[in-house]
């Protein structure tokens, strides 16, 4: 990579929108089974890194145009051993401190010993370095690497070469794919929608006294609240939604739209418009690239009335999905950022508005398994005594002032793993394992409604039953 690459809008997006208190980062983790050799996975992150120039990148920042720098920051590795004292949340040394990614690695890993033979490996990204699907390929990168595989071959898509080339002034490389569908945009262009964007005033959380303080809690607690759906719930789920007709993911969106109004009504608030950010991807199905930003955001409007009956909600989410879907129009998002960017300090005026863009942001990977292609290990690895077992990966995107609300959906292993990362600071620190639990008993009862029986029995891997929402008004 070149030393003077200037950041794309996206990337610039995201650099200038991170602010004291609300970090542009998101995080990945696996939970890993096994005696974890930290000095093995260490030479695997620094060996993965090598594959993912962006990654050991640093930002030279200006007041009109920043550009990435060569590629000469390794990644670092925390190791937090069970009951070893933490810094805590804040303190320079804290492992889950904002990545500054003009000094430091756009990533951080952290292996958090759990219990016996047991670690969460969390990956913290600022956002600016790659988006979701590439932070879970590099992923895939590091586990098979840490078990001596070779990771998976890349396969570029040409739109993403040609972005690459035009921006370093080199020529083109020949297309090897068709051209993507074409983006649509409604009556009126970019400007007439970034007018409508502008004009909708989605509600926002609010802070009800159930989020006060936060209960007593380990040292190394997570900057976000994970829970999981086991296997029989989630299929559950995944029935309910095809005999539907519709997509798990318009169920998820529907649960937290549906959330946003139940937390605002138990807070003695009430909320008439609703907007949930949907990152995409414009990643051609089966290309594989190093790390880069290569998505889009949609934008799902509703009116809290809408959300009464679910499966009009699931179904009208569902057909404006498809439409998104097939018109690429999530490219409408970059082609306002591009006109933005053309004078770069505006990008940073942009982050400062002081209004409320979305309600919630809900990110759904989807199967994590195809995404990491984490290569076979050779032969007798598999009885080594540092070899580990995956067991479960998780995800959540960061939370923006204003947007309150962030959701992160992971599949592995027939489970659905959801996580919730809250604004501390506007709605309390006890509002996180609220919400998870909310959101988590929205989707099942979203999932219930759509047919009979639908969710019935789904329990969480701690063996709780989900309770489906009680408090909203029908």
């Amino acid at each position: 990579m070149t030393d003077a690459r200037p950041l794309s809008p996206f990337e610039h997006l995201l650099l200038r929108d991170q602010r004291p208190g609300y970090p542009m980062c998101f995080f990945l983790h696996c939970d890993v089974e096994g005696n974890l050799d930290t000095a093995r996975l260490r030479g695997a992150l620094e060996g993965a890194s090598r594959r993912h120039p962006l990654l050991r990148s640093r930002v030279r920042d200006s007041w009109w145009r920043p550009t990435w720098r060569a590629a000469d920051r390794d990644p670092v590795l925390v190791v937090v051993r069970s009951g070893a004292p933490v810094a805590a949340d804040g303190d320079p040394d804290s492992p889950w401190r904002p990545i500054d990614i003009r000094r430091e690695s756009g990533v951080r890993m952290v292996a958090v010993e759990t219990g016996p033979s047991s670690w969460r490996v969390v990956l913290q990204v600022q956002h600016s370095a790659c988006d979701g699907l590439a932070g879970l390929e590099f992923l895939g990168d590091v586990w098979s690497l840490y078990h001596g595989a070779e990771p998976a071959g890349f396969r570029t898509p040409s739109r993403v070469l040609r972005r690459r080339a035009a921006a370093a002034g080199e020529a083109e490389p020949p297309a090897d794919e068709p051209p993507p569908a074409q983006d649509a945009a409604p009556a009126g262009g970019v400007a007439g929608e970034t007018v409508r964007f502008a004009g909708f005033l989605p509600a926002a959380l609010a802070r009800g006294p159930a989020s006060g303080p936060g209960d007593g809690v380990e040292a190394y607690r997570l900057p976000y609240v994970p829970r999981t759906l086991d296997a029989r719930s989630t299929a559950a789920i995944k029935e309910r939604a095809t005999a539907a007709g519709v997509e798990v993911n318009d169920v998820i969106v529907a649960a937290v739209m549906r959330a946003v109004v139940e937390w605002n009504l138990r807070a003695g608030r009430s909320c008439r418009r609703l907007r949930v950010t949907m990152p995409a991807s414009l990643k051609p199905a089966g290309t594989r690239a190093p790390a880069c930003i290569d998505m889009g955001y949609a934008f799902l409007d509703r009116d809290a009335d809408a959300c009464r009956d679910v499966p009009s909600l699931v179904a009208s989410i569902a057909a404006a999905s498809r439409w998104i879907q097939e018109h690429r129009a999530a490219g409408v998002f970059l082609d306002t950022l591009a006109t933005i960017d053309r004078f770069p300090p505006a990008m940073r005026l942009v982050t400062r508005v002081p209004l409320p863009l979305a309600s919630a942001v809900v990110s759904n990977v989807g199967n994590a398994g195809p995404r990491m292609k984490i290569g076979p290990p050779p032969e007798g690895v598999a009885g080594a005594p540092w070899a580990v077992r995956l067991v479960g990966v998780a995800g959540v995107p960061p939370v923006r002032p204003g947007t309150r609300l962030a959701v992160g959906v992971v599949f592995h292993d027939g489970r659905m793993a959801l996580c919730v990362q809250s604004d501390p600071r506007a709605l309390g620190p006890a509002a996180a394992p609220l919400l998870a639990d909310l959101v988590r008993d929205q989707v099942v009862a979203c999932a219930s409604a759509l047919g009979p029986d639908g969710g019935a029995g789904c329990r969480d891997d701690d063996g709780t039953a989900g309770a489906g929402s009680r408090d909203f008004p029908r």
